[in-house]
């Protein structure tokens, strides 16, 4: 991959056109039959997803999480004009608290988690790395849904640079009552930050809490062909969803 940036589904959805390549159009038509549905941004970074959703869902009620104060700056001017997008400075994690938090040179690329040394080696060119490391808060899914008295999340996207097994961690009670029913999260193959899950693992994470894989998008490679990240939609099982 040459020097980190946004893919083009994310900064022009419609670029792909048809449900089979496009995971947002695709996530409209699975929500299709869900009343005033209830979107998590997870990783929101400049708000562009939260209007993308805005979009696709105009009666959605929107909750965008970003901890790192330049970013949630950006998600609090593009989102501040819509009473439903509810921008908050925190992220969410496996455990409420400040914690460490990588500030990088792209910070679409800020994470929890600190680049693999062997991170050069999954991506063609470009500089990749941490200018600073800043303290941030984050929350639970749990502690989140029981503090805004949120009933239930029907898309929980997330998109937090390696992180997303620890946001599902998070969301164990809403996983295990079926408070939640779809998953869109970023995967990523290539061993690009520390303690990342490999391929299999991730899809497990969400497996063992009550989802099935539905799709895979918008696959990412590298100069060799190898796979670096991919996006996936998954969906609750019939039996485990919620009322």
């Amino acid at each position: 991959m040459g020097t980190p940036s946004l893919p083009e589904e994310e900064t022009n959805p419609w670029s792909k056109t048809t449900m089979s390549e496009n995971p947002f159009l695709e996530m409209q038509r699975l929500m299709a039959s869900t009343p005033d549905p209830i979107i998590f941004d997870v990783g929101a970074y400049d708000g562009h997803v939260s209007l993308v959703f805005r979009h696709l869902f105009p009666t959605a009620t929107i909750y965008a999480f970003e901890p790192f104060v330049d970013s949630f700056r950006q998600l609090w001017v593009a989102t501040a004009p819509d009473p439903k997008i509810y921008a908050l400075n925190y992220g969410l994690s496996s455990q409420a608290g400040k914690c460490q938090f990588n500030a990088n040179h792209h910070p679409e690329t800020n994470s929890l988690l600190s680049f693999d040394p062997a991170v050069a080696e999954g991506w063609d060119e470009g500089k990749l790395e941490t200018t600073a490391i800043v303290e941030a808060e984050f929350k639970t899914i749990d502690m989140v849904m029981a503090e805004l008295n949120i009933p239930r999340i029907d898309i929980l996207k997330i998109d937090v640079q390696g992180a997303e097994h620890l946001v599902v961690e998070g969301a164990a009670s809403a996983c295990e009552n079926g408070l939640i029913n779809l998953v869109y999260s970023e995967i990523i193959a290539q061993p690009v930050y520390v303690g990342l899950k490999r391929f299999d693992e991730a899809l497990g994470v969400l497996y063992d809490r009550g989802f099935d894989l539905y799709r895979l998008y918008n696959f990412s490679v590298n100069a060799e062909g190898r796979l670096i990240q991919a996006d996936a939609i998954f969906t609750r099982k019939e039996s485990e969803a919620a009322p």
